[in-house]
This record gives structure tokens, C-alpha cells and sequence, in this order.
């Protein structure tokens, strides 16, 4: 009896990890497909990119709409990693640049991401937990750079999510004719944040509800 018990969890375990490789295969699969022809690749196609059975596929994704949700999560939470990394860099100028770029390249360099973010069948995962993170991540910088002197006083988190959102635009509006596009712009940005900027912002900047209410809404 103990004899089979033990073969039985060990056929248990031995299933678990070809499931939870063959997971791994299809996600990493289905990003590099959908990065090089957004959402048009079928969940057929993946399959056979990641070399496990059509049924396989469909057991662990019913449709493509779910694996690239998955795509999405695992791609947004890379984003994100990297966001948190810059945050903490000592050096705040520096930092405020490597999160512009950790948010932004990403956004450029993956077709799909930003089709799965505007799409009418994928959903952005958990968008509460993560504009916390990407809050956390400016008042941080902002904090760092006012007490280093690197960044201008008068500048506001939610100004900072208004230039991410213009960025965003442009590569939405020019990636496609030319990719690295945004990376001429992110100096111009900085330069107007430094502390020695010479003019004073105008008018106040927008509250964290009129901010959320109209990002969410130009999503909507």
C-alpha cells in the first residue's frame, strides 16, 4: 500500500511539473508570436511554436484571449519589477530615467502588449495594484529627487503620469514607423524636470481623482 502511495505521488508530482512547464512553454511561445504579428497568431500556432499537443494548449488556455492575458500579466509584472528597481536607485535623476525607460521600452518594443492593453477582450490585470506600484514608484523619485535637489519642487505625481500618458500617445501614433522613436523625447522630458528648469510650472497640477478619472476613461 505504501509502495503505491509513494508511486502515486510521485506520478502526481511528475504531472504537475510537465503542466507547469508546458504553462511556461505556451506563455513564452505566445509572447514571441503575438510581439511579432499582435493578436493574430491562433492558439494552434502557439501550440506548435512551443512543441506541446494542439490539446494541451487548450486544456491549460481555452482561447487566445486568455493565454495572452497571461502574456500580459507576466509582461506587466516584468515592467513592473524593473519600475520598483529604478525607484530605489540612489541616485534620483538616474533613477527617474531608468523608470521612464522601464515603463516605456516594454510599451515599444512588444507589438503586443499595447494591442492587449487596448483590446476590447483582454483585460489589464489587477489595474489597481498596479497603478499603487507605479504611484509608489513616483513618490518615491519625487521624494528623493526634491531632497537631493535634482528635481524641481513644484512638480506633482500626477504630472508625472500625464508625461508617461503623452509618451504613451507617441508610441502608440509613431512606433510603427519607427520603434525607438520615444527615446529622442525622454531626454527633452527630463530636461524640463531638473531643478535648475528655468520656468516655473503654470496653473495647478490635476488631482489624483481627476487624473485616475480621466485615464481610465480615455482606456474606456
Amino acid at each position: 500500500m505504501e509502495e503505491n502511495a509513494t508511486n502515486q505521488s510521485a506520478d502526481q508530482r511528475a504531472r504537475r511539473k510537465d503542466a507547469t512547464r508546458n504553462r511556461a512553454a505556451l506563455i513564452a511561445a505566445g509572447a514571441e508570436l503575438f510581439d511579432a504579428a499582435g493578436m493574430m497568431p491562433t492558439l494552434d500556432d502557439v501550440a506548435r511554436r512551443a512543441g506541446v499537443g494542439v490539446g494541451t494548449a487548450y486544456r491549460h488556455f481555452p482561447n487566445k484571449y486568455v493565454l495572452a492575458q497571461a502574456v500580459l500579466a507576466e509582461t506587466m509584472e516584468a515592467m513592473l519589477d524593473a519600475a520598483e528597481r529604478a525607484a530605489t536607485m540612489e541616485d534620483a535623476a538616474a533613477g527617474l530615467t531608468a523608470f521612464f525607460e522601464a515603463v516605456l521600452e516594454p510599451q515599444a518594443s512588444k507589438r503586443a502588449l499595447g494591442e492587449l492593453l487596448r483590446s476590447t477582450q483582454t483585460s489589464e490585470p489587477d489595474a489597481n495594484d498596479v497603478q499603487s506600484r507605479v504611484e509608489r514608484c513616483i513618490e518615491l523619485l519625487l521624494q528623493r529627487g526634491r531632497e537631493q535637489r535634482v528635481i524641481r519642487a513644484d512638480l506633482a505625481a500626477t504630472d508625472i503620469g500625464v508625461l508617461m500618458s503623452v509618451m504613451t500617445h507617441l508610441i502608440e501614433t509613431f512606433g510603427e514607423a519607427d520603434p525607438q522613436l520615444w527615446r529622442r523625447f525622454v531626454p527633452i522630458l527630463l530636461d524640463g524636470l531638473r531643478a535648475d528648469a528655468p520656468s516655473p510650472l503654470p496653473g495647478e497640477a490635476l488631482s489624483r481623482e481627476q487624473f485616475l478619472t480621466r485615464l481610465l476613461g480615455a482606456k474606456g
